[in-house]
């Protein structure tokens, strides 16, 4: 290989390697991929337990005093274990320090009906999540809270 194509493959190298993802296009990604993954355990695992194994001891919940794991078992306690919560997130952001970012996008609840032959109740709003980045790399829930849609 001549010196100018040794040069040029380089070059290219140091290109692509530049566009690798670091900083908080890359924190970006891992909010992301920690919100879809929250919403996985939470269809897969049930809601209380996707929630405690995400927030961090000094969250909060939208609408609730208390904090933490305490707040997850006062708000999710009151639902059935059959019911379901899913979301989608539509939009992500990361601080430039890249210690906190922030999910907002569309949730549904499904709250299966104990009567038999009747449809499931189903709740569909929007939700917030604010992450924030923990010294051991993971992303931890520090707010929560969702708002469900009026009805027309």
């Amino acid at each position: 290989m001549n010196l100018r194509a040794c040069l040029v493959t380089l070059s290219a190298a140091a290109v692509f390697t530049g566009c690798s993802q670091s900083g908080p296009g890359k924190f970006k990604d891992e909010v992301l991929a920690a919100d879809k993954a929250f919403s996985e355990a939470s269809k897969k695992d049930g809601i209380q337990a996707a929630f405690l194994r995400v927030i961090a001891p000094d969250a909060k919940l939208l609408g609730d005093p208390h904090s933490g794991a305490d707040a997850v078992r006062f708000t999710y306690m009151r639902l059935p274990p059959t019911a379901t919560l899913t979301w989608e997130p539509a939009f992500v952001d990361v601080s430039s320090s890249g210690d906190l970012g922030y999910t907002w996008g569309r949730y549904t609840l499904v709250l299966q009906n104990v009567t038999k032959g009747k449809p499931p109740s189903i709740a569909r709003g929007s939700y917030v999540t604010v992450w924030r980045h923990e010294p051991d790399g993971s992303w931890k829930v520090v707010l929560d809270g969702g708002t469900p849609d009026r009805e027309r």
